[in-house]
Protein backbone atom coordinates (compact mmCIF):
# COMPACT_ATOMS: atom_id res chain seq x y z
CA UNK A 1 0.00 0.00 0.00
CA UNK A 2 3.33 2.44 0.45
CA UNK A 3 4.19 2.45 -2.52
CA UNK A 4 1.13 2.60 -4.46
CA UNK A 5 0.41 5.78 -1.96
CA UNK A 6 4.00 7.04 -3.36
CA UNK A 7 3.13 6.66 -6.74
CA UNK A 8 -0.17 8.17 -6.47
CA UNK A 9 0.91 11.37 -4.91
CA UNK A 10 3.97 11.51 -7.45
CA UNK A 11 1.19 11.05 -10.19
CA UNK A 12 -1.20 13.71 -8.46
CA UNK A 13 1.92 16.42 -8.03
CA UNK A 14 2.70 15.59 -11.98
CA UNK A 15 -0.48 17.72 -12.53
CA UNK A 16 -1.87 21.40 -10.96
CA UNK A 17 -5.49 20.37 -11.71
CA UNK A 18 -5.02 16.85 -10.05
CA UNK A 19 -7.77 14.95 -8.86
CA UNK A 20 -10.26 17.03 -10.71
CA UNK A 21 -13.40 16.27 -13.28
CA UNK A 22 -13.00 18.14 -16.55
CA UNK A 23 -15.59 20.43 -15.13
CA UNK A 24 -13.89 21.59 -12.08
CA UNK A 25 -10.45 21.93 -14.04
CA UNK A 26 -8.08 24.35 -12.67
CA UNK A 27 -9.72 26.19 -9.16
CA UNK A 28 -12.94 24.57 -8.08
CA UNK A 29 -14.39 27.19 -6.65
CA UNK A 30 -14.70 31.25 -8.00
CA UNK A 31 -14.91 34.06 -5.75
CA UNK A 32 -17.72 35.98 -6.88
CA UNK A 33 -17.92 39.80 -7.55
CA UNK A 34 -19.19 41.90 -4.71
CA UNK A 35 -18.63 38.39 -2.09
CA UNK A 36 -16.93 39.50 0.92
CA UNK A 37 -13.61 38.26 1.65
CA UNK A 38 -10.20 39.71 3.23
CA UNK A 39 -7.36 39.44 0.76
CA UNK A 40 -5.86 37.08 2.53
CA UNK A 41 -9.35 34.95 2.27
CA UNK A 42 -9.52 35.40 -1.23
CA UNK A 43 -5.79 34.23 -1.92
CA UNK A 44 -6.28 30.93 0.12
CA UNK A 45 -9.23 30.10 -2.23
CA UNK A 46 -7.84 30.70 -5.31
CA UNK A 47 -4.74 28.85 -4.66
CA UNK A 48 -6.91 25.90 -3.02
CA UNK A 49 -5.34 23.37 -5.85
CA UNK A 50 -1.68 24.31 -4.93
CA UNK A 51 -2.76 23.98 -0.84
CA UNK A 52 -4.34 20.58 -1.56
CA UNK A 53 -1.02 19.56 -3.59
CA UNK A 54 1.25 20.34 -1.03
CA UNK A 55 -0.78 18.67 1.78
CA UNK A 56 -1.27 15.40 -0.15
CA UNK A 57 2.47 15.25 -0.29
CA UNK A 58 3.17 14.99 3.47
CA UNK A 59 -0.19 13.10 3.72
CA UNK A 60 1.39 10.42 1.59
CA UNK A 61 4.72 10.22 3.23
CA UNK A 62 2.76 9.40 6.22
CA UNK A 63 3.64 5.75 8.43
CA UNK A 64 -0.48 5.11 8.85
CA UNK A 65 -1.76 2.85 5.76
CA UNK A 66 -4.83 3.20 6.39
CA UNK A 67 -5.08 6.63 7.09
CA UNK A 68 -3.48 6.96 3.45
CA UNK A 69 -6.11 4.96 2.34
CA UNK A 70 -8.61 6.95 3.39
CA UNK A 71 -7.15 10.30 1.77
CA UNK A 72 -6.46 8.18 -1.48
CA UNK A 73 -10.42 7.02 -1.12
CA UNK A 74 -11.06 10.88 -1.08
CA UNK A 75 -9.17 12.15 -3.73
CA UNK A 76 -7.89 9.04 -6.65
CA UNK A 77 -11.13 8.93 -8.46
CA UNK A 78 -11.38 12.49 -8.74
CA UNK A 79 -13.75 15.17 -7.50
CA UNK A 80 -17.37 16.27 -9.06
CA UNK A 81 -18.78 19.39 -9.17
CA UNK A 82 -21.56 20.40 -6.95
CA UNK A 83 -24.35 23.12 -7.05
CA UNK A 84 -26.10 22.24 -3.71
CA UNK A 85 -26.25 20.23 -0.80
CA UNK A 86 -29.29 18.78 1.10
CA UNK A 87 -30.41 20.28 4.50
CA UNK A 88 -29.80 17.79 7.29
CA UNK A 89 -27.62 16.01 9.36
CA UNK A 90 -24.43 14.57 8.73
CA UNK A 91 -22.00 12.84 10.03
CA UNK A 92 -18.40 14.62 9.44
CA UNK A 93 -14.47 14.27 9.77
CA UNK A 94 -11.67 16.24 9.76
CA UNK A 95 -8.60 14.76 7.77
CA UNK A 96 -5.39 17.03 8.58
CA UNK A 97 -2.16 17.08 5.44
CA UNK A 98 0.82 18.20 6.81
CA UNK A 99 1.99 20.70 9.25
CA UNK A 100 2.45 19.17 12.66
CA UNK A 101 2.35 16.11 11.08
CA UNK A 102 2.04 14.27 8.13
CA UNK A 103 -1.87 13.10 8.23
CA UNK A 104 -4.46 12.92 10.81
CA UNK A 105 -7.75 11.25 10.38
CA UNK A 106 -10.14 12.15 12.97
CA UNK A 107 -13.50 9.84 14.05
CA UNK A 108 -16.70 10.89 12.71
CA UNK A 109 -18.66 13.75 14.44
CA UNK A 110 -22.16 15.44 13.64
CA UNK A 111 -22.45 18.45 11.23
CA UNK A 112 -26.00 20.00 9.77
CA UNK A 113 -26.84 21.44 7.10
CA UNK A 114 -29.23 24.14 7.38
CA UNK A 115 -31.44 26.19 4.71
CA UNK A 116 -33.27 29.59 5.10
CA UNK A 117 -34.51 32.04 2.85
CA UNK A 118 -31.53 32.86 0.88
CA UNK A 119 -28.44 31.34 2.51
CA UNK A 120 -27.06 27.65 2.97
CA UNK A 121 -25.08 26.83 6.01
CA UNK A 122 -23.17 24.66 7.61
CA UNK A 123 -22.34 24.23 11.36
CA UNK A 124 -20.13 21.30 12.52
CA UNK A 125 -21.83 20.96 16.11
CA UNK A 126 -19.79 17.98 18.17
CA UNK A 127 -15.71 17.46 18.68
CA UNK A 128 -13.50 20.04 19.99
CA UNK A 129 -12.42 22.16 17.25
CA UNK A 130 -15.89 23.61 15.38
CA UNK A 131 -17.14 25.65 12.91
CA UNK A 132 -19.76 27.56 11.31
CA UNK A 133 -20.57 29.32 7.88
CA UNK A 134 -22.60 29.35 5.01
CA UNK A 135 -22.59 27.63 1.51
CA UNK A 136 -22.67 29.92 -1.82
CA UNK A 137 -22.30 28.28 -4.85
CA UNK A 138 -19.73 29.38 -7.32
CA UNK A 139 -17.75 28.11 -9.73
CA UNK A 140 -17.52 23.97 -9.71
CA UNK A 141 -18.81 24.05 -6.07
CA UNK A 142 -20.25 25.42 -2.82
CA UNK A 143 -17.82 28.64 -1.53
CA UNK A 144 -17.69 28.29 2.05
CA UNK A 145 -17.42 31.29 4.67
CA UNK A 146 -16.74 30.80 8.11
CA UNK A 147 -14.83 30.52 11.27
CA UNK A 148 -13.35 28.10 13.91
CA UNK A 149 -14.66 27.81 17.44
CA UNK A 150 -14.24 25.77 20.25
CA UNK A 151 -16.30 23.19 21.76
CA UNK A 152 -16.24 25.00 25.12
CA UNK A 153 -17.78 28.53 23.65
CA UNK A 154 -21.07 29.14 23.70
CA UNK A 155 -22.16 30.67 20.69
CA UNK A 156 -20.21 30.28 16.98
CA UNK A 157 -17.89 32.93 15.52
CA UNK A 158 -19.15 34.90 12.73
CA UNK A 159 -16.85 35.35 9.76
CA UNK A 160 -14.81 38.80 10.40
CA UNK A 161 -15.05 38.59 14.14
CA UNK A 162 -11.48 37.35 14.42
CA UNK A 163 -9.53 37.06 11.26
CA UNK A 164 -7.61 34.49 13.28
CA UNK A 165 -10.86 32.42 13.14
CA UNK A 166 -11.44 32.89 9.76
CA UNK A 167 -11.73 30.03 7.10
CA UNK A 168 -12.46 29.83 3.85
CA UNK A 169 -13.29 26.88 1.28
CA UNK A 170 -15.16 24.74 -1.41
CA UNK A 171 -17.28 21.94 -1.05
CA UNK A 172 -17.59 19.32 -3.99
CA UNK A 173 -17.93 15.73 -4.04
CA UNK A 174 -16.60 12.66 -4.41
CA UNK A 175 -16.55 11.11 -7.64
CA UNK A 176 -16.77 7.17 -5.92
CA UNK A 177 -19.73 8.16 -4.25
CA UNK A 178 -21.17 11.29 -4.99
CA UNK A 179 -23.35 11.74 -1.39
CA UNK A 180 -20.25 11.87 0.13
CA UNK A 181 -19.08 15.49 -0.03
CA UNK A 182 -15.07 17.24 0.83
CA UNK A 183 -15.42 20.65 2.26
CA UNK A 184 -11.38 21.44 1.20
CA UNK A 185 -9.74 24.20 3.32
CA UNK A 186 -6.87 25.65 2.17
CA UNK A 187 -3.89 27.10 4.06
CA UNK A 188 -5.53 26.68 7.58
CA UNK A 189 -4.07 29.15 10.18
CA UNK A 190 -3.39 26.24 12.36
CA UNK A 191 -2.15 22.87 12.40
CA UNK A 192 -1.52 21.86 8.96
CA UNK A 193 -1.28 22.62 5.18
CA UNK A 194 -4.64 22.01 3.82
CA UNK A 195 -8.01 20.48 6.32
CA UNK A 196 -10.67 18.15 4.53
CA UNK A 197 -14.13 17.90 6.35
CA UNK A 198 -15.75 15.01 4.70
CA UNK A 199 -19.92 14.57 5.26
CA UNK A 200 -21.93 11.57 4.48
CA UNK A 201 -25.74 11.80 5.19
CA UNK A 202 -27.45 10.28 8.00
CA UNK A 203 -29.76 7.44 6.54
Amino acid sequence: MKNFAAALVCLMLASPAVGLSAELSGEPCAVPDNFELSTRDIDRIEHLVASRTRGLGAAMASENANERTVVSDLFAGGLLPTENISPGQYRCRTIKMGGLGPLVVYGYFRCEIRTGDTTLTIQKTTGSQRLFGTLTPAGGGLLYRGALHYGYEDQVVPYGANPERDQVGCMVRNSKDDSRYLLELPSPQYESYHDVLELIPVR
